[in-house]
């Protein structure tokens, strides 16, 4: 065998060597993940009723895990609540933020998040669901997919997250089988590098500090999330489009665009508090529009935040820095 050849042949077996390595790694090591922890949820009629206002107007667990209502404003969660939503595929007709993408790569099914023991989250530990909420690793130690936003619940709080579990836990039972998905590659793989372990107890700040507290709640409540510009495939924002607006919404033939939160003038510069806290309010009952007309946001929804978390989280915005956006049409 000439030089040349043993080379050639060398460098093929390290490629397999590394193929090999590469796949040992991403299947027997990922996602990154702890042991479901140790959480013991104690459900009180006021643990039971503060998890009901975080699903219900601040999290809004429904719009995902529901089937949601496009003839009326704000696309409301149709019951039975929690019992999940259609598998999206390639020709799925996309609603909603899609991130430029014509259909699903695969088939991924939104699943049941109500107490049956069969097909929803009944039979799993609240540690189980607490890891899955805030680390997006599910019961089998399979990575979630990133539309579930578990980087954004991962500074959910402890307390908070227990709440969240209670009041799960208290809805009645639905049967509603989804099924298991599939995803093209080089999604497959991907998505298995994202999830990361807590560390340890997470904490909420104090209410008395309204801006911490603020930002606290524009994190779990997906404010940054839809409000801040990403690059295809990532799920960190980025930090320099902090708030700034400008993701793609498609709503029927419409494309809209959220609104700049920083107080620029292309933004919120111009608002008041009590401009911001009547955009919340005015509309506290869905009624009937056509597509083009509907909102990604909730604002039905979210009309029931109270005034002081309202008002935490403007006091937050208020503290970013001015950020221009130029956008021909704005997601009001």
């Amino acid at each position: 065998m000439s030089s040349l050849l043993k080379i050639l042949a060398a460098l093929a077996a390290l490629v397999v060597v590394v193929a090999a390595g590469a796949l040992i790694y991403i299947y027997g090591f990922l996602p990154r993940q702890r042991p479901a922890p140790d959480f013991q949820v104690v459900s009180t009629p006021e643990v039971v009723a503060r998890g009901e206002y975080l699903v219900k107007h601040v999290l809004l667990c429904n719009d995902c895990h529901s089937e949601r209502d496009w003839t009326l404003y704000s696309g409301p969660a149709k019951p039975p609540l929690g019992a999940g939503r259609p598998c999206m595929d390639r020709d799925t007709k996309p609603v909603g933020i899609n991130f430029g993408m014509p259909g699903f790569p695969g088939r991924l099914c939104i699943r049941n998040i109500t107490p049956d023991v069969e097909t929803g989250i009944g039979a799993w530990t609240d540690g189980e669901i607490a890891r899955a909420i805030r680390e997006g690793v599910s019961r089998n130690g399979e990575a979630l997919f990133p539309i579930m936003p578990w980087f954004m619940y991962t500074i959910l709080s402890d307390e908070d997250t227990a709440a969240v579990i209670a009041y799960m836990r208290a809805q009645p039972p639905v049967e509603s089988f989804r099924p298991d998905r599939t995803l093209d590659f080089p999604l497959n793989i991907v998505f298995r590098f994202y999830p990361r372990p807590l560390g340890g107890p997470v904490t909420a700040p104090p209410r008395s500090d309204t801006v911490a507290y603020g930002k606290y709640l524009s994190k779990i409540a997906r404010c940054e999330f839809c409000h801040t510009a990403r690059v295809r495939g990532q799920v960190e924002p980025q930090a320099e489009r902090l708030f700034s607006g400008g993701v793609p919404f498609t709503m029927g033939t419409r494309t809209q665009y959220s609104m700049n939160l920083t107080p620029h003038e292309t933004g919120l510069g111009a608002w008041t508090r009590e401009m911001f806290f009547e955009r919340f309010r005015r509309h506290t009952e869905p009624f009937p529009v056509t597509e083009e007309e509907n909102s990604e946001m909730d604002w039905v929804a979210f009309s029931g935040m109270s005034d002081e978390d309202l008002g935490a989280i403007w006091d937050f915005l208020q503290t970013l820095p001015p950020r221009e956006t130029k956008l021909l049409e704005r997601a009001d």
